[in-house]
């Protein structure tokens, strides 16, 4: 079995912890081992029954993806000998794929699966587990290498002939000319402290959210809305809806009306990607849950045209398995603009970091009551909320982030128009 890639940008996951013992019988579909990547921790399967034969990583072993973590045997199979990486067969998964399902090998099959067929596809190449380790011992930006292996693999020779000319330095000198984050003090061993290693989805987050908070040019727009009427509206739908089950949350209604202003200003439900900016018609709403180590956002699919019952229904699914881990990679991927609710924690206004490449992100904040007046100028209670826009200036201006803003205050303010 390899380590499978469970996302475009993963090129590594943890073994956790293993379910199965060395020489344990195991059916296929059974957990064998837990793995934890920057998004999730997840269950890893057997394709196959056999004997788990050999165990080639250790719990707490990061893992690049695609090496071997064990061997199930079959009947009267025996162990293959390890070594001589350069000649073992990549999978695709190896190959910066598309990502989707996580795959669950053996190291026996991994002779049968066709040989890719180009050398390189959107920044990615190919280059075994142990080609990439002494990249990464020499500083080596593999992406500068031309393979002169099969089909244009990067092999050993390749990483060593490029170390020859220099090519370590210079990678070096490249990390010095650019800016270095200033490094964390050293802990203080205090009485009363506790020294705790981040998760390596902990790790990962910090990384995303620091290099997006530095390359992406943010600006924010906030509003304030009036959501008395959406507030009485949710009580009298729940209470209809009882007896199906149904409660709606305040988010829905927020989900809503993002998804459906998004349709007048698509610029926002877009990508910045290499080629260009990539504007996508339906929006696949991604919603911030948190979790014990990190942060996930699984992605509710074309929620412009989905009712809030449905909304709510997925949302309270997705969220249900994130916090267990369950969720799929496609469940948490692709998603085209990102809403961040902090409003049950009491929190009264905040600015959200963009999820990249998205174009931009909604802060959603709590209902306070607060003092306004009425048309006739008389002072009357108010249920206010708060929302910040979080935009790529590269994207969109300011004009048409505030206008967006505005459209999602109509809509939160006359609700009947999110439930029609």
């Amino acid at each position: 079995m390899i380590m499978p890639k469970m996302g475009d940008a993963m090129e590594e996951g943890t073994l956790l912890r293993w379910l199965k013992s060395q020489g344990d019988e195991v059916e296929a579909g059974e957990p064998i081992a837990e793995i934890e990547t920057d998004k999730v921790t997840m269950e890893l399967e057997a394709e196959d029954s056999g004997t788990l034969a050999e165990l080639y990583a250790e719990e707490g072993q990061d893992v690049p993806v695609g090496e071997a973590i064990a061997f199930i045997a079959g009947e009267g199979e025996e162990v293959p000998e390890r070594g001589g990486g350069e000649e073992r067969e990549e999978t695709p998964a190896e190959e910066g794929g598309s990502g989707g399902e996580p795959e669950t090998a053996t190291a026996t099959r991994e002779e049968e699966r066709p040989a890719p067929s180009t050398q390189r596809t959107d920044g990615h190449f190919r280059a075994s587990p142990i080609v990439r380790r002494l990249a990464r011992e020499n500083n080596l930006d593999l992406s500068k290498i031309k393979g002169t292996g099969p089909q244009g693999r990067i092999v050993e020779r390749d990483v060593r002939a490029a170390l020859e000319r220099g090519g370590a330095e210079a990678a070096e000198e490249r990390e010095e000319a650019a800016p270095r984050p200033a490094p964390a003090p050293e802990p203080t061993g205090e009485p009363g402290t506790e020294l705790v290693q981040p998760s390596r989805m902990q790790r990962i987050i910090g990384e995303r959210m620091q290099q997006a908070k530095r390359e992406i040019p943010h600006f924010y727009a906030t509003i304030e809305a009036d959501v008395g009427e959406l507030a009485q509206l949710r009580r009298d739908l729940n209470e209809r809806l009882a007896d199906e089950g149904i409660k709606l949350s305040v988010n829905d209604f927020v989900m809503k009306a993002c998804a459906l202003a998004l349709r007048k200003f698509p610029t926002l439900n877009a990508l910045w990607t290499s080629d260009g900016i990539e504007v996508h018609e339906r929006v696949d709403l991604a919603m911030a849950v948190a979790l014990e180590s990190g942060l996930i956002t699984p992605v509710i699919r074309d929620a412009a045209n989905k009712t809030l019952s449905a909304i709510s229904a997925e949302a309270k699914d997705l969220a249900s398995r994130a916090r267990d881990g369950k969720l799929k990679p496609e469940e948490y991927q692709g998603g085209t603009f990102t809403v961040s609710n902090m409003g049950m924690f009491g929190v009264e206004s905040f600015s959200a970091i963009i999820n990249p490449p998205q174009a931009a992100i909604v802060a959603v904040s709590s209902i306070i009551r607060r003092p306004g007046f009425d048309e006739e100028g008389n002072v009357v209670p108010v249920d206010s909320m708060k929302l910040t826009l979080s935009a790529d200036h590269r994207i969109v201006n300011g004009a048409e982030g505030a206008q967006y803003m505005a459209e999602v205050k109509r809509l939160l303010e006359n609700p009947m128009l999110l439930v029609v």
